[in-house]
């Protein structure tokens, strides 16, 4: 992942979004629908079970939990000391460790009848209770793109990650939750497609969005995953 910035690119985008404004859709109603049907033919169910049911997952001599595959994330602890802007100075507690982060994405397009739109997902994450969230079209850790679980590539990785049909508007590292994850930090990114009717842009749970819809179902309770908005920050 070799991203050069051009700060020209992004300037030209915003130019794009204010000149194109009046032509956005504005009415979130379709998404939501949209998101319904998802949600009805979702299949997926989660309950929580003990760590030793976990297939693949096992402690190491120190007792930190980790994936066989030597990838993804390792449960270790974190002893903490001298914080004395804290509620207390000292504890310890157990912290997700990984070795490298990932990159949180999204495609866009400029079309002249509809403006700039961005790509959304409907995706269910474990901790979601078999609730489709709204999320950006592309969430994939260095674990995923290496194919560690054994399955695919994440889907739009040529667009996203090797630029093919596509070009850089901006790329910076954010970093995750200090609470939870260890020093790791993502790529926040958004990419352009050169042909806005690109046909690798495909699939049931994907769906174009105009950043005035993306803002207002952003308003709504539990529907946007929180990288939707880090990753538009710059718009």
């Amino acid at each position: 992942m070799k991203y050069k910035n051009n700060i020209n690119n992004l300037i030209k985008l915003k130019k794009e979004i204010i000149k194109l404004q009046a032509n956005e859709d504005k009415d979130i109603k379709e998404l939501l629908r949209w998101r319904n049907k998802l949600k009805k033919k979702s299949k997926i169910k989660t309950k929580l079970i003990n760590l030793d049911e976990c297939k693949d997952w096992y402690l190491d001599k120190n007792k930190n939990l980790y994936h066989k595959s030597g990838q993804f994330f390792k449960v270790q602890g974190v002893k903490i000391s001298g914080a004395s802007l804290r509620e207390v100075k000292s504890w310890t507690q157990p912290i997700l460790t990984q070795k490298h982060g990932g990159i949180l994405a999204f495609i866009c397009r400029v079309t002249k009848k509809k403006g700039v739109q961005f790509l959304l997902e409907g995706k269910t994450e474990p901790g979601d209770n078999a609730d489709v969230k709204i999320t950006s079209c592309f969430q994939a850790t260095q674990s995923n793109m290496n194919r560690a679980h054994g399955g695919k590539r994440p889907k739009f990785y040529d667009i996203v990650v090797n630029l093919k049909g596509a070009k850089l508007i901006y790329c910076a590292a954010h970093n995750e939750e200090g609470a939870r994850f260890w020093k790791k930090s993502n790529l926040n990114v958004i990419v352009q497609l050169k042909n806005p009717n690109d046909k690798r842009i495909k699939g049931l749970n994907y769906k174009w969005a105009s950043l005035s819809q993306i803002k207002k179902i952003s308003l709504m309770n539990n529907i946007v995953n929180p990288f939707v908005k880090t990753i538009l920050f710059m718009i």
